[in-house]
């Protein structure tokens, strides 16, 4: 068999993968349902087909999704429709990542700063942003004791690509709640770490949060006050990075 016979037997099986695919989508609820098609479906579909790695194929649709204006959350939810339809029981974590980080990096620059995953500032950033809260040249109070750190978890007995997935959702909706100059960052793989400044607003917003967001994704929500010293308070988010 000459190469373009091949090419052309692998754009064929592509093709036969593809539509099984659009029709395990839609039938999950895609919306628009004629709006599902991109390039970037046929360049996984070859992937697998042939054999070769699907990591870049899958960032490449993490891109295509996010410049059509599709949601990190629908998006995983294809992704998870094609690796059933391949045969995985679920989408193996570094495709998740792929896709993640093409949907992410389609919407925004390279900061240094944000885990690629989540698009959420990195812990190291926390600990940055913290250590800034205890700054005092005057003598008086420092910033932090007027600030709590919001926790927002999730279930770490959740198998590590639902845990993934709800991550990156939760991540971009806490992005959305959270809008006066908060710092949400990434504590762990299951924790998400909220800098707010301490007042009854902050309690009622933590009430809704829970309802809300928090309910939806199975996350327990809770606050603490940042204590009295810098090494305390690094003492404290070293623990909350550990779930257990």
């Amino acid at each position: 068999m000459g190469d373009a016979e091949t090419h052309t037997g692998t754009r064929d099986r592509a093709r036969h993968l593809r539509a099984p695919w659009g029709r395990r989508s839609r039938e999950a609820g895609w919306d628009p349902p004629d709006d599902w098609w991109t390039p970037a479906v046929d360049s996984v579909c070859e992937a697998f087909t042939r054999g070769t790695d699907l990591a870049e194929p899958c960032r490449r649709l993490g891109e295509a999704r996010a410049r059509s204006g599709v949601g990190v959350g629908q998006s995983l939810d294809d992704l998870a429709a094609f690796t059933a339809l391949a045969g995985w029981r679920s989408p193996p974590l570094e495709l998740v990542r792929a896709l993640a980080e093409g949907w992410a990096d389609a919407g925004r620059g390279r900061e240094t700063c944000q885990d690629a995953l989540t698009g959420l500032a990195t812990p190291e950033y926390l600990r940055t942003r913290i250590g800034e809260l205890y700054r005092n040249a005057d003598g008086g109070p420092v910033p932090a004791w007027g600030h709590r750190l919001a926790v927002v978890a999730l279930d770490p007995q959740i198998d590590p690509w639902r845990r993934a997935a709800r991550l990156i959702v939760l991540g971009y909706e806490l992005c959305r709640f959270f809008t006066r100059g908060e710092s949400v960052c990434l504590l762990g793989r299951g924790r998400i770490g909220v800098i707010a400044p301490d007042s009854e607003d902050l309690d009622r917003e933590l009430d809704e949060l829970r309802r809300s967001i928090g309910w939806e994704h199975g996350a327990a929500v809770w606050s603490v006050a940042l204590p009295p010293t810098h090494r305390e308070a690094l003492t404290m988010v070293t623990g909350l990075e550990r779930p257990g």
